[in-house]
C-alpha cells in the first residue's frame, strides 16, 4: 500500500509497505480521507519544532474499521471513525488531572509517532471516535481541527456576552470563531489581511475585518503563530480581557509584557484537545454548525501528496486539502 513520508524538509515521497494488522487492543482503519493542517505544513517546511526527521504525518482522519485485534469490541467493525492522536503516558501528573493533552511524555500520532496519511492505518482502538450516522466524509475530516477550536474557545471559562477576536482566517481561525459563536459570545470578529479568508468567514456567520481595533475584544484567540498576530492579539484586548494562543510557532517572539503587565492580561496556550472536546466537536459537526463542504476547498489522491502540500503552504489559495486514498486518478478538485 501507499505511505506517505517527510523525508526531510521541503521533501514529500510515497512508500509502498506492506499493508498492516491490527495487534491486541488495536483497531485497522480503511483509511478515507486525511487533511493536511498547519502542523503538518510545518513539519514540511522544517518550521515544527518537535519533530525529527522522517515523519510520516496523517493525524486528521477519518476512516472505517475494517478488523480489530484481541481484546476489542467486534462491533466496532464496520464503524465509520475519527482519529484522537495523542499518546499520553497516562501516569504524570497531568496525566491525572484529566489534562492529557499536556501530557509530560507527550507523543502525536503524525508527529512524534508514526500517522495515517495512508491507506490502512493500525492504531489504538481507544483513540477512535464513532461518527453518528449521516455526518459527511468531508465533516468526518473536520473533527480533529473541530476539536483543536472547541478546546481553545473553552479555555477562557466561559464566552457568554463576550465580544472576540479571532486572528487568522484559515481552518482553525474559522472553526475557532464557529465554536466561540456556539458557547455564547455576543460578538466575533475574525481578522485577516486576505479578502478571500475574510469571505471564508463571512459565510460561516463571523464579521470580517482587515485587522481587530485596539482594545476592542474581552477575548482574542491567536491562530496564526507568527510575531506580528501575537503582538495584534494583545493590542486587541480591553484592560482584563484574555489572549488565546492556538498559534504553532517555530520560532520565539516578541510581545508587549509592559501591555499584559499594565492591563492585566492573561495570556493562555492552547494545545490539542481531551476526549470531550473531540466529543463536543462531533455534536457541533452533527448539528450542522459548519459547512463543511465549504472549508474543503481542494481533495487530491495519495499519490499526489507532494502537490497537495506545496497548494496547502499557500495561504489564501486553500483552507482544508484533503487527501483521499481511494481516489487513484483524476485531478484535484476544488
Amino acid at each position: 500500500m501507499q505511505r506517505v513520508v517527510i523525508p526531510s524538509p521541503g521533501e514529500v515521497e510515497i512508500d509502498d509497505v506492506e499493508a498492516p494488522r491490527a495487534a491486541a487492543d488495536e483497531a485497522l482503519v480503511r483509511v478515507e480521507a486525511i487533511g493536511i493542517c498547519g502542523s503538518d505544513v510545518h513539519s514540511f517546511h522544517g518550521e515544527h519544532p518537535f519533530v525529527t526527521y522522517p515523519v510520516w504525518p496523517g493525524h486528521e482522519l477519518v476512516g472505517t474499521v475494517e478488523a480489530v485485534g484481541e481484546g476489542v469490541d467486534l462491533g466496532l467493525v464496520g464503524i465509520r471513525v475519527a482519529l484522537e492522536p495523542s499518546l499520553p503516558c497516562g501516569h504524570c501528573a497531568r496525566c491525572a488531572e484529566g489534562r492529557y493533552n499536556i501530557c509530560e511524555n507527550l507523543r502525536v500520532l503524525g508527529f512524534q509517532a508514526p500517522g495515517g496519511m495512508t491507506e490502512r492505518f493500525a492504531v489504538r482502538a481507544d483513540r477512535l471516535h464513532p461518527l453518528p450516522d449521516g455526518l459527511s466524509l468531508e465533516a468526518g475530516a473536520l473533527v480533529e481541527p473541530m476539536a483543536v477550536a472547541v478546546h481553545a474557545a473553552r479555555l477562557p471559562g466561559g464566552l457568554a456576552a463576550a465580544s472576540v477576536g479571532v486572528l487568522g482566517g484559515g481552518a482553525i481561525g474559522l472553526l475557532t470563531g464557529v465554536a466561540a459563536h456556539a458557547y455564547g459570545a455576543a460578538r466575533v470578529v475574525l481578522a485577516d489581511p486576505l479578502s478571500e479568508r475574510r469571505e471564508g468567514a463571512a459565510a460561516l456567520g463571523l464579521q470580517a475585518a482587515g485587522a481587530l481595533e485596539a482594545r476592542s475584544c474581552d477575548v482574542v484567540f491567536e491562530c496564526v503563530g507568527n510575531e506580528a498576530a501575537l503582538r495584534a492579539a494583545v493590542d486587541g484586548c480591553v484592560k482584563g480581557g484574555t489572549v488565546v494562543v492556538a498559534g504553532v510557532y517555530g520560532q520565539d517572539v516578541r510581545i508587549q509584557a509592559g501591555l499584559v503587565q499594565d492591563r492585566e492580561l492573561r495570556l493562555l496556550g492552547s494545545l490539542m484537545y481531551v476526549s470531550s472536546d473531540v466529543r463536543d466537536a462531533i455534536r457541533l459537526l452533527a448539528e450542522g454548525r459548519v459547512d463543511a463542504s465549504a472549508l474543503v476547498t481542494h481533495r487530491f489522491p495519495l499519490a499526489r501528496a507532494a502537490e497537495a502540500f506545496e497548494l496547502a503552504s499557500g495561504r489564501g489559495r486553500a483552507l482544508k486539502v484533503l487527501l483521499l486514498p481511494e481516489a487513484r486518478e483524476g485531478a484535484a478538485r476544488a
